[in-house]
């Protein structure tokens, strides 16, 4: 089927009869512009218009689907209608899957940025306090405030959820190591890595206040490395394991009761 060749007889065909492009349109009620799509070659009439446009143009359907005059007989008429029929009918299913197909892109398009925007993509842990009260949300990503989204940018971003109380607390580029609860709820120690050495902090909900608990901890100097373990049952211990390198290397355990700034328990490993 030759949409031009076709186009190019509708055209000759409305000027024979002194139509325009309006008349042809008002008389199937569709719009002008599809007859000049026709006409231009662009897509070919909707088979159930075949036969009223063939009769305002005073051609036969099967000359209408040629593009041409010709003689011919009811059999070739008919075979030439019923390829036309086919053809338009594939025609319509491609046009079909094709919206289907942008539509269903465009679900996707918006779907994958409110799941971006969520930071699903992103996300590291999610710590709910022992109570139930609060919760944190640990991403991969910084987030940024305006246009309310995730960035590209590396860094260990904390949310915290605390009643109708929300706190974002970025720690840049870095490593996340873990994050505890301490069973009165109101109160977390994180570890990340950040630097080449690894770094604990202590956060306290009801004073909205954070402690960086490396200088405080003071077990044998700045390149000393400690590794948060566990929370006591009294919810103010917590325990530590702590390692020195270079040539007074030395290791070992201790507790350190975050409320009173007091260490105990110091236990050193001999040196192998």
């Amino acid at each position: 089927m030759d949409n031009q060749r076709i186009g190019a007889f509708i055209r000759e065909r409305r000027k024979e009869k002194e139509l325009t492009q309006k008349d042809v349109a008002e008389a199937l009620h569709i719009t002008d512009r599809a007859v000049s799509k026709w006409e231009r070659g662009l897509n070919a009439p909707d088979i159930a218009l075949l036969e009223p446009l063939a009769e305002l143009l005073g051609v036969t359907v099967g000359e209408l689907i040629r593009g041409e005059r010709l003689e011919e007989t009811p059999v070739d008429d008919t075979k030439r209608l019923l390829e036309y029929s086919q053809g338009e009918m594939t025609r319509k299913i491609w046009g079909e899957r094709k919206r289907y197909v942008a539509v269903l892109l465009l679900i996707l398009a918006v779907l994958g940025g409110l799941l971006w925007r969520s930071g699903i993509f992103f996300l590291l842990d999610k710590k709910p306090s022992p109570d139930g009260r609060s919760v944190v949300r640990v991403y991969s990503k910084k987030w940024d405030f305006w246009p309310l989204r995730f960035t590209l940018e590396d860094a260990v971003q904390i949310i915290l959820e605390d009643g109708d109380q929300t706190s974002y607390i970025a720690y840049g580029s870095s490593e996340y190591q873990g994050l505890w609860w301490a069973p009165d709820g109101r109160k977390y120690a994180m570890s990340f890595r950040q630097d080449g050495r690894s770094w604990v902090v202590l956060n306290w909900l009801d004073s909205h206040n954070e402690s960086n608990l490396n200088p405080i901890l003071n077990m044998g100097g700045a390149d000393t490395e400690y590794q948060f373990l566990q929370w006591g049952k009294d919810g103010a211990s917590m325990l530590f394991y702590y390692s020195r390198p270079g040539e007074t290397a030395q290791e070992g355990y201790f507790w350190y009761n975050c409320e009173t700034g007091q260490v105990s328990g110091v236990l050193e490993l001999p040196n192998a």
